[in-house]
């Protein structure tokens, strides 16, 4: 795997062509995990992307669509135009620096901008480069959602919703430093989005769910379970791309 920490003649003398490029988030999730969670998740993810193709993985951008959590203090949020123009400008610098296939990769729910279609639809510019989402099709974000259920069900956790057990599990085994001791629960109203009601009236703590029964060993297993089947799904993606 290489790095913006490596020079562009270890790039150049390795013949990487492939890129892989996070895009993060930074929104409150809930009293315990760090604003920088699904950031911190896709970029596990990317780096183990990068490191079974020996591909470039960029810097992460580390804010995207979030504007429902903008209640909460330290909530950033890019407008989708804005965001579109940002990974526009970076698939121009790697095309033009001799990159011929591009992932972009996410885990934030909010970034529509990485999810419906748009990088693919960057192709059109440049014949021959392979543009994409890692994990998704072109408009329906089938196939990841269905591997995190996998991934969920083999580990023994529940569905994965916002700053809950399992997400709070996967940063204990990342980063657990940056996880607070007293996690505030949130059991899911029936409607979990209610007419009239704002997110922060909803969900005062900004949980989704049940983090105080979040363990490492939980995030442990949920990692070992979910990133081989990623690792999977993008080589098939590759394949699929490339013929």
């Amino acid at each position: 795997m290489f790095t913006w920490k490596n020079t562009w003649k270890e790039l150049a003398d390795a013949g990487v062509k492939t890129a892989v490029a996070p895009i993060g988030s930074t929104e409150q999730h809930g009293t315990h995990l760090p604003l920088s969670t699904d950031t911190l998740i896709t970029e596990r993810i990317a780096e183990a992307i990068a490191e079974d193709l020996q591909a470039y993985l960029t810097p992460t951008i580390p804010i995207g669509q979030s504007a429902m959590w903008l209640e909460y203090p330290g909530s950033l949020s890019l407008s989708p135009d804005t965001l579109k123009a940002v990974m526009a400008d970076m698939v121009e610098s790697l095309v033009k620096s001799g990159f011929t296939t591009i992932l972009f990769v996410s885990v934030h729910g909010g970034n529509e901008a990485v999810y419906r279609g748009f990088p693919e639809g960057l192709q059109k510019r440049y014949p021959g480069v392979t543009i994409f989402t890692a994990g998704y099709t072109v408009w329906v974000r089938e196939t990841w959602v269905n591997i995190w259920r996998t991934a969920l069900e083999r580990a023994g956790l529940p569905e994965l919703v916002h700053a809950d057990e399992a997400e709070t599990s996967l940063i204990l085994s990342l980063r657990p430093e940056l996880v607070g001791p007293h996690p505030t629960d949130c059991p899911l109203p029936k409607d979990r989005y209610p007419k009239g009601m704002t997110m922060r009236q909803t969900y005062p703590s900004g949980s989704m769910g049940h983090p105080s029964r979040a363990t490492k060993e939980k995030g442990d297993q949920l990692w070992k379970e979910l990133l081989p089947l990623i690792l999977d799904d993008v080589r098939r993606q590759l394949r699929e791309a490339r013929q």
